[in-house]
């Protein structure tokens, strides 16, 4: 039986899959876990690059050790962050992480230098202040000695299968987060390179599906293993929007420590109302677009599970959702893109002073977690609303995909909020993305059509109303 195997990494941990397909049906063996723990050092936060690669090794050899027909190995990984290279393409540094910028006016001093207007029409993206560019601006403007001698920058995902490959480029539902991308050339904007004075150390965009090579001879011969290297929708959301069967009345939420909430369109929306909502236009698999907001998901629960587990290590995540389901409804919700909630030194505190701002503050545990997952379900009412305006169309149905459809309680809220049915599934949906495209790139599967009844046939699908 040929097997597929999906490196699937997100702010908190990452997993390996092996997707074993039988000529009619795809099913998803989980055969590697392992956390991703950013390392503080003299006041910076970095990703720990190397304990990754050692991990997506590890997950090969797991993989390898199935008796199957292992065909390739496709990484994606969450946005904007990258590594540097030198000329002789060692690793200058671990990568920054993504939530250091949320101290940062890098981003303010972009659309004060530029204007939020011109970035906008150059690179139609949602304006975060971790974006790839506004991390370079801010490297450029720290006189990051690192920058001054790179001569290459690969995103998080690139990197990982660079260590692999020996192989370097960008692919192109990545190269769309970095507010770098102009879609209309469908190359990286070197008006904005330039304005900034940043480094030209970008590399080529390639087609999500691109098989860029094979393990190199030293992995190969050390792992026993000699499997092709795709570089799938190395996006996260990339992968897990190739997983849902979609029609032009679906919204998607894939859902994690973020909440990415979209839908699919042909080309990028560039509207006055995607700038006033700050929309993001972000590629998928084969050329086309998810319009999305870049929402706080269940990174509120992950902080609160990390805090509590301090004076109770056997506290889990389904634990806190029967304490939120059988707790009040929540009196007083919350913002819960508040600045309190960015790096909160406790989540805990942040919660409640935040709900003390909008109405009446939680008194439990479980009424604290309820109040999150009620904010989140309130801010995706108010996504549905912005993207109806924007395309015009009726969106009549979700589709969650990802970790986060675990949490029954969320999907049955949103379900409540947005008055929509909600239909959850695949759990792993970025993994089998992932898997997904890799199998579209090796021709195992003929179009998206194919992929997707293979999806229906394959995995359940759970319905909120």
């Amino acid at each position: 039986m040929k097997g597929f195997l999906a490196i699937d990494i997100g702010a908190s941990g990452g997993k390996a899959f092996v997707g074993k397909y039988d000529g009619r049906k795809l099913s998803l063996e989980e055969v590697k876990r392992f956390p991703n723990n950013p390392v503080s050092l003299n006041g910076n936060t970095h990703w720990n690059i190397m304990s990754l690669h050692e991990n997506i090794l590890d997950g090969i050899r797991a993989a390898s050790n199935r008796g199957l027909e292992i065909q390739s190995i496709g990484i994606d990984t969450w946005g904007v962050d990258y590594g540097l290279l030198d000329e002789s393409g060692f690793l200058l540094g671990n990568p920054m992480h993504y939530r250091d910028m949320f101290e940062d006016d890098s981003m303010e001093y972009a659309l004060e230098k530029a204007g939020a207007e011109w970035l906008f029409e150059r690179s139609p993206t949602q304006f975060q202040p971790f974006n790839t560019l506004f991390q370079l601006i801010s490297m450029k403007r720290r006189k990051y000695r690192a920058l001054d001698v790179a001569k290459t920058l690969l995103p998080v995902p690139s990197l990982l299968s660079y260590f692999l490959s020996g192989e370097k480029s960008t692919e192109f539902t990545f190269a769309t987060t970095t507010q770098m991308f102009d879609p209309a050339i469908n190359d990286w904007c070197k008006e904005i390179i330039e304005l900034f004075d940043l480094p030209d150390i970008t590399t080529p965009i390639v087609e999500a599906g691109t098989v860029i090579g094979s393990l190199l001879p030293s992995i190969s011969r050390d792992l026993a293993s000699d499997m092709k290297v795709i570089l799938p929708a190395t996006h996260d959301t990339g992968s897990a929007v190739a997983a849902i069967p979609f029609s032009e009345e679906t919204m998607f939420i894939s859902t994690g420590t973020w909440c990415l909430e979209g839908v699919l369109l042909d080309r990028p929306a560039r509207s006055k109302d995607v700038l006033r909502f700050n929309l993001a236009n972000e590629g998928c698999y084969g050329g086309k677009y998810r319009l999305l907001k870049n929402v706080t998901g269940l990174w509120l629960v992950q902080e609160l599970l990390r805090e509590w587990r301090r004076d109770d290590p056997m506290l889990d995540y389904s634990r806190l959702t029967e304490m939120a389901r059988e707790a009040k409804p929540s009196q007083g919700l919350i913002d819960i893109e508040s600045p309190l909630f960015k790096k909160p030194a406790s989540m805990e505190s942040a919660i409640i002073e935040e709900s003390g701002r909008h109405g009446k503050v939680p008194r439990t545990r479980g009424e604290i977690v309820r109040t999150a997952i009620e904010g989140i379900a309130v801010r995706t009412k108010q996504t549905l609303s912005e993207l109806e305006q924007v395309t015009g169309k009726k969106i009549r149905r979700i589709h969650m995909v990802g970790g986060g459809v675990r949490n029954t309680l969320l999907c049955q809220l949103i379900a409540d909020y947005t008055g929509l049915q909600v239909i959850a599934g695949p759990v792993e949906g970025t993994a089998t993305g992932n898997i997904i495209v890799q199998m579209l790139a090796l021709g195992e599967l003929r179009d998206t059509n194919e992929s997707a009844e293979l999806i229906e046939r394959s995995f359940e699908m759970v319905e909120y109303r």
